[in-house]
């Protein structure tokens, strides 16, 4: 194996070292890595170091890297004119591709200068600057509106809500409807060759572009990219943190991404609520005329030296979003677009999941993976996040919403609205129309006692039960799209609200101001949801399921997707190489067989590190039985057995007498946490489970409430701070499963009550199910496999949260006997499944216990 410095900050340990071999390897070879990496053994580091030194081998390659010569012809000129026409196309884009890349040398050379001399006016405390001769932008000043053109009536002043003429079909549109000149020509070709002249014509149409820029496109070249993301903007910070103590930190260009609400500094825009709303009123600033209305940190396209300069220092050091922010807020242009600007020339960009899985965002933001390396960290819930972002609702009352507000908006513009536009509205509100008629909610006491019961069914039955099917959902989607017709109907609303509020009588109130109202206050504008479920109902048949839902207080339908391999799949064919990494990815399987089903198995590159810790600083036991010999088995039918939660308040009662300062105890839902609670506090003082654990350590719950979480560690660090000791009740999945850090003294013990399977009675997770059967037909218990992989990836998170750092120390107690059978042990991570100590009797792992933390006693 090379011996390679990776500029690792510290001095490395083995499975370190062995992760960044692996992970260059793996980058190197153009393949898809799962790299498993328990926390405290430097995993982010391991990426960073790892990553950066193969990125900067890519400009300095080595042996390993060796450039290949282009061979010459050597046959003779005779020959050379015999050449076929494509080949002779072949050989000239080569040549022009040589030329590209000289040019391109020459601008990063010029950039880098640029960004030397940015980087010395931060040092030297000058200040943000604009170059070498480059006069100060002066930011617009904002005025009182003086300026702005008088309208004469209210037609006028809706102008900007009024549509620009549609008449773009497919069977008219000439990139589809046309045969081009060299398509024709080339008829004659095989298959193949004509398959290659079509990767080559965008190469030829781009130098074209390219050549028409150059004078305005100083920057017009692209860096060879890593995109990293994570879940959390937290994590994204944190990621930036430990770049900085490397020494890539020098030389990497590296940009973050984020939304409006942690990019944007307009003050105004800041102020709301939502990122939709925010959104929504950013790009109607961006449509005003007049320069005083217009957004004061936006520089027009054709003020390139603002946008360069705020590149060049966006570049000049490793920043988070909030030093981007920053850096927008002293220069006066908007950090959001500028980091948009700042990616073409970037090498390292820092972004959050959203904005890499999902294909449209991808688009807006400019992002191309082609050719780059994507490196996807706390990938252990890629699949749920991936299946999350492209399932969408509607409700009842959001569809209800969308039908006035295009009635009210096309009884408007009936008679202005140009092309096809109000053809393509007609079918928007047919199909919404038909989604009410299907959500409409029981009005008598025959329909409530013959309601329907909540159904999945497949998206062509759906669009063929809604009787719709006659409709090309593709052109809708695309006339949605083209039209900005969700963006235009929720400004319109808006201004009419405001109209209808400044008539309105303290005493009046309309049926119609109160819907617009309603809709004014929703986070997303009802016609961009529409619009989110109709483009998802153009996925193949097969992917998805509608479910419709009546239980809800307002009914809804829901487009789940089943298949998250499609939309992941771009990112497979685009990308050289994908990193999954994360601290605990185990069971591992669901990638190879649902995320990753058609990457045959010799491009996937699997590494699973030890802990650095010793392996006497944990234990690790499942137990059997409780005190009294009663059997732990908490299956789904055995919840309100309760003597079994008698049996598991004793155990815990025990174990909480020789655990010392913090154990976090884990229950499967929050409803079974509470009915063993209330178990726990009956029953006389001798009894009673809770008295004797308060004795020992104070109780404390997770609470439902995100915004509680923080004050409920507070306390639970404080009492074990204070008093000595703390039981923290928890909930697998929940808000205190992952991400939090129960290190040192605030985890000495984690309890895992039972295993955490889904309630197989849900419509959605039964298809779920069948649908991974389905995947692989080859597999006999594919189904039961998803099924069991969902239960031990929530196990896996919650009991990752022990043993933090390499002098951390901690047992870990599963209470269910199936925690012995070798199927379930072989889905836990490696460096927990190979310690397990299996004690079929309490007494056992009491004396475990016992000797574990007597060698840490001073």
């Amino acid at each position: 194996m090379v011996d390679r410095d990776y500029g690792f900050p510290y001095q490395p340990y083995t499975i370190q070292n062995d992760f960044m071999n692996s992970l260059y390897t793996t980058l190197s070879q153009g393949k898809i890595g799962i790299f498993e990496s328990p926390t405290g053994t430097g995993k982010s580091l391991s990426l960073i170091c790892g990553s950066l030194r193969w990125l900067k081998d890519q400009d300095n390659p080595d042996t390993e890297n060796p450039k290949t010569d282009n061979k010459q012809n050597t046959h003779g000129k005779d020959n050379d004119e015999q050449e076929p026409d494509w080949l002779r196309a072949f050989q000239v884009t080569n040549k022009a591709e040589e030329q590209r890349e000289a040019l391109r040398k020459e601008r990063r050379k010029e950039l880098k200068k640029r960004i030397q001399y940015a980087r010395q006016q931060e040092d030297s405390k000058t200040g943000y600057v604009f170059g070498d001769g480059y006069p100060r932008w002066n930011k617009r000043q904002k005025t009182n509106g003086s300026d702005k053109k008088k309208k004469g009536n209210d037609e006028d002043d809706n102008d900007e809500f009024l549509l620009d003429e549609y008449t773009s079909d497919d069977e008219e549109d000439g990139a589809s409807g046309k045969k081009t000149a060299t398509a024709d020509s080339n008829s004659n070709l095989s298959k193949e060759v004509r398959e290659l002249l079509a990767k080559l014509e965008p190469q030829k149409g781009a130098s074209s572009r390219q050549t028409d820029q150059e004078e305005d496109e100083e920057d017009e070249f692209e860096e060879f990219k890593i995109y990293y993301t994570s879940r959390t903007h937290s994590q994204l910070s944190q990621f930036i943190h430990e770049v900085h103590k490397t020494i890539y930190k020098e030389d990497t260009w590296t940009v973050p991404l984020g939304s409006r609400k942690n990019a944007c500094i307009h003050k105004d825009i800041k102020k709301l609520k939502s990122v939709q709303r925010m959104n929504e009123a950013c790009l109607d600033l961006q449509k005003k005329t007049s320069t005083a209305a217009r957004c004061s940190y936006l520089p027009a396209k054709t003020e390139r030296m603002q946008w360069n300069a705020f590149r060049d220092h966006a570049l000049a050091k490793v920043r988070d979003i909030e030093d981007l922010v920053q850096v927008g807020e002293q220069m006066g242009i908007c950090p959001y677009y500028g980091s948009r600007h700042t990616l073409r020339p970037a090498q390292l960009i820092v972004l959050p999941y959203q904005h890499l899985l999902h294909a449209s965002t991808r688009e807006s933001l400019g992002i191309s993976l082609k050719n780059s390396v994507v490196i996807i960290d706390e990938a252990h819930n890629l699949i749920e996040t991936v299946t999350a972002i492209h399932t969408v609702t509607v409700s009842y009352h959001q569809a209800r919403m969308a039908f006035s507000q295009l009635k009210t908006y096309l009884q408007r513009y009936k008679n202005r609205l140009l092309g096809k536009n109000i053809a393509y509205i007609r079918q928007t509100v047919h199909i919404v129309k038909a989604l009410l008629k299907l959500l409409e909610p029981a009005t008598t006491a025959d329909d409530r006692n013959n309601k329907k019961k909540d159904t999945v069914i497949r998206v062509n039955e759906f669009v063929h039960m809604l009787g719709i099917d006659h409709i090309n959902m593709f052109k809708i989607e695309k006339y949605l799209k083209a039209s900005n017709l969700a963006r235009k109907l929720n400004g319109f609303i808006d201004k009419e609200l405001q109209k209808q509020q400044q008539q309105q009588q303290a005493n009046e109130t309309s049926d119609q101001q109160q819907q617009l109202s309603n809709s004014s206050n929703t986070a997303m504008p009802t016609l961009t949801q529409i619009e989110a479920f109709l483009l998802a109902l153009t996925n193949p048949d097969k992917d998805g399921r509608i479910v419709v839902n009546y239980s809800t207080e307002s009914s809804e339908v829901k487009y789940m997707l089943l298949n998250p391999a499609e939309v992941f799949r771009p990112i497979v064919e685009d990308a050289k190489s994908i990193i999954l990494a994360g601290g605990t990815m185990e069971p591992i399987s669901d990638f190879t067989n649902i995320l990753l089903h058609d990457v045959p198995s010799a491009q996937i590159n699997r590494l699973s590190c030890g802990h650095i810790i010793p392996p006497s600083n944990m234990a690790v036991m499942s137990i059997d039985a409780g005190p009294t010999g009663k059997p732990f088995l908490f299956r789904y039918d055995s919840r309100q057995d309760e003597k079994l939660m008698d049996e598991v308040g004793q155990a815990i009662v025990n174990l909480c007498n020789v655990i010392p300062d913090g154990v976090v105890c884990f229950f499967s839902s929050f409803t079974y946490l509470e009915q063993v609670y209330k178990r726990w506090a009956s029953g006389n003082s001798n009894n009673n489970v809770l008295a004797r654990l308060s004795k020992k350590k104070k109780i404390l719950k997770e609470p439902r409430e995100s915004n509680k979480v923080e004050t409920t560690l507070r306390d639970y660090a404080m009492h074990i701070d204070q008093s000595g000791g703390a039981l923290l009740l928890c909930v697998v999945n929940g808000k205190m499963s992952e991400g939090i850090n129960f290190s040192d003294q605030l985890g000495r013990g984690v309890i895992m009550v039972g295993l955490p399977f889904a309630n197989k009675g849900s419509v959605e997770l039964q298809e779920k199910i069948k649908y991974a059967g389905d995947m692989n037909p080859s597999q006999s218990d594919a189904g039961n496999e998803y099924y069991e992989n969902m239960c031990m990836r929530g196990v896996n998170q919650s009991i990752g949260r022990a043993i933090r750092h390499k002098n951390d120390y901690a047992t870990i107690i599963l209470l269910d006997q199936r925690y012995s059978h070798a199927r379930i042990r072989n889905k836990l991570p490696g460096w927990i499944g190979n310690r397990i100590d299996h004690c079929e009797k309490f007494g056992m792992a009491m004396g475990n216990t016992v000797r574990f933390f007597k060698q840490f006693r001073q």
